[in-house]
């Protein structure tokens, strides 16, 4: 698996200051990567601007495609269209001061000695971060669109259960003045 996650390195020691662009596919094969991944399919093209300062790095990523879930209503399939970017700070762990000292998802500490960074986790948490927790096909757009109307149809026609717990029925009668 660490053979697999070195695509996603960053030699940084070898880079000039400046503006470098990366780009990665995203396909099933990233998610099988990541144990108990929230995502088996997906098709993403992830845009990383890496800008290299003297003192510290930007990371910009620009994810763009979709990933494909279940629908939390009718639990058909349906690929879950993605637009979204996340900006990263990275700065060495000498930098860092009393200010600094919460925790920030958006800044990254590494120690003066790393030599390169990998952003598979990033990419992954930033994936995942762009899918809602409630997921509904009724929502999206209709391309994407994919309900079992089976299980629609039987859940309209279902009705919920009358069944009152007795415990509740002295709650009733008491009144409040």
């Amino acid at each position: 698996m660490e053979k697999e996650l070195r695509q996603y390195d960053i030699h940084f020691v070898g880079l000039k200051n400046g503006e470098h662009l990366f780009s990665y596919k995203i396909d099933e094969k990233f998610f099988q990567l990541f144990h108990e991944s929230l995502f088996n399919k997906g098709n993403c093209d992830v845009q990383l601007k890496f800008e290299k300062e003297t003192s510290h790095f930007v990371l910009d990523f620009n994810i763009e495609g979709n990933v494909e879930v279940e629908c939390d209503r009718c639990t058909a399939d349906m690929q879950y269209p993605i637009f979204n970017e996340f900006k990263l700070y990275v700065k060495f762990e000498d930098q860092r001061n009393n200010e600094d000292s919460e925790e920030n998802d958006e800044v990254l500490y590494i120690a003066r000695a790393d030599s390169k960074i990998n952003v598979a986790q990033f990419i992954y948490e930033y994936i995942s971060l762009s899918v809602p927790m409630v997921r509904n096909c009724e929502f999206l757009e209709e391309k994407y669109k994919n309900c079992n109307q089976e299980i629609l149809k039987e859940l309209s026609n279902s009705s919920p259960q009358e069944k009152t717990d007795e415990r509740w029925q002295g709650l009733k009668n008491i009144k409040i003045d």
